[in-house]
């Protein structure tokens, strides 16, 4: 039989493209971290204490008064386990993620639903899309992207589309072919049967597509942390790789909590936007008699008043502790600030002498950031300018194949320690083996099975 690779076209395809259409993943890329940055901007530059009393007053408007409390305790639990930048980095990945989704999901949806040759069309594409491992995802962005924040945001929005196409589609469908018959019998056009009947009739059901849509963007933003995607998935990759067992217990309780809040938030903004939800949750008040006092949620006005006074509140202190932050820096600034932005490979030697410089670059005035990734991302990082350096190329041969590759596009800076060579490791109660060559013959004592370097080699 002969051999097939089609694996070689796609090499092809990747360079011609990056070679031809540069200026459109450059695009891409411009829009796409730009809106994580605004975003980010806005929720890691508050107070934690601040921004957790916004996000429990929209827990009391939306859910009430236990909703709140609740919310608020578990923000505060994020904090107070020091992961609190890694989730609003995470937040801020998930809400990216999700407008630009919804933005393309809702309108393909109704184009589906009012065409059956688009959604004919539109069906296998997201089949594909929803079956595809989630990794797989990873691969175009770190090819096109490098890594970092676009990649992780490029597969979180491929992964989380199909709910958002379908529920749309689905909710669309559903509405009672009468009433839209009897409001194109009142002259309405397409366009107003849409928004004034369907739309509004379809809302549950659209909303439930959206809820979807912000679960599976949170479930592969922690994911897209191997891609140096930034937040609470790179606490989580850290802890994997480098078995830390309480980072990974204390990451996976924040993102629980994240997935929770947002998970409750936009069950209940159905009930907020729908008329049929208003319809009902006042019904269920009315039933309860004295006991209303229980679901008790504050008018639009009084909570958008309370999130005002808060976010004021953040902003001026956020103004205050830059500005003294600024004065302090004064003093030592021999950097004057330049960013530096650093990678290694979750190797002990990688990691102790990134912190290493990491820590003596931030007592000259330098503002360096740390990134773990595997080999071949890091490598791609630095030849794309991602990243600006790392301290733990092995060369000439574990690494070699790298350097081969992109080679032309990075430098050398010089060697920390050597000669180094690769050792082999046996449990202590094998006997005579001290090389390689003593393993000859040895095969059925292992069970034909040698475990070798760690990954990232």
């Amino acid at each position: 039989m002969p051999e097939f690779h089609p694996g070689n076209w796609a090499e092809t395809a990747v360079d011609w493209l990056q070679t031809h259409l540069g200026w459109l993943f450059d695009a891409i890329n411009t829009v796409l971290t730009g809106l994580y940055d605004g975003i980010n901007m806005v929720l890691g530059g508050a107070e934690p204490l601040l921004l957790a009393g916004i996000f429990a007053v929209v827990a009391f408007w939306l859910r009430g008064l236990l909703a709140g409390v609740v919310g608020f305790a578990g923000f505060l639990l994020i904090d107070s386990f020091g992961l609190w930048d890694d989730a609003m980095s995470t937040l801020s990945l998930v809400l990216a993620a999700a407008v630009i989704t919804v933005v393309f999901a809702v309108p393909t949806g109704v184009w589906a639903a009012r065409s059956k040759s688009v959604s004919a069309a539109v069906r296998p594409v997201l089949d594909v899309m929803q079956t595809m491992p989630a990794f797989v995802y990873l691969i175009p962005g770190v090819m096109f992207f490098s890594v970092g924040t676009t990649p992780g945001l490029l597969a979180t929005i491929i992964f989380s589309m199909p709910p958002g196409v379908r529920m749309t589609e689905l909710g669309i469908r559903q509405v009672d072919s009468e009433l839209v018959e009897a409001a194109d019998a009142f002259g309405t056009s397409p366009k107003q049967t849409l928004t004034r009947v369907q739309f509004p009739l379809a809302l549950p059901t659209i909303m439930a597509g959206i809820n979807q849509v912000i679960m599976l963007a949170l479930s592969m933003v922690v994911i897209a942390g191997m891609a140096g995607a930034p937040g609470l998935g790179e606490r989580v990759y850290a802890a994997v790789t480098q078995v830390q067992i309480g980072l990974g217990v204390e990451s996976g309780i924040a993102v629980v909590i994240l997935a929770m809040y947002l998970d409750r938030m936009t069950g209940a903004l159905n009930v907020r936007v729908s008329p049929l939800g208003r319809r009902a949750a006042a019904k269920a008040t009315a039933m309860m008699g004295r006991l209303r006092f229980v679901r008790y949620k504050p008018g639009t006005v009084v909570a958008l008043s309370g999130v005002l006074v808060l976010a004021l509140a953040a902003g001026g202190l956020n103004l205050a502790s830059s500005g003294s932050d600024a004065q302090a820096a004064a003093g030592t600034d021999v950097g004057k600030g330049k960013q530096l932005k650093m990678g290694y490979i979750p190797w002990d030697e990688g990691i102790a002498t990134s912190y290493l410089w990491k820590e003596a670059l931030e007592q000259r005035g330098y503002e360096p950031s740390l990134k773990q990734l595997d080999a071949g991302p890091l490598y791609t990082s630095l030849a794309q300018g991602q990243t600006d350096f790392q301290t733990d190329a092995w060369l000439p041969t574990t690494h070699q194949q790298y350097w081969d590759k992109y080679g032309s596009k990075m430098e050398k800076l010089g060697d920390w320690y050597g000669p180094t060579s690769l050792e082999l490791s046996v449990p202590s109660y094998v006997k005579g083996v001290k090389s390689l060559a003593d393993l000859k013959g040895q095969g059925k004592k292992f069970d034909g099975k040698i475990i070798g370097i760690e990954s990232s080699a």
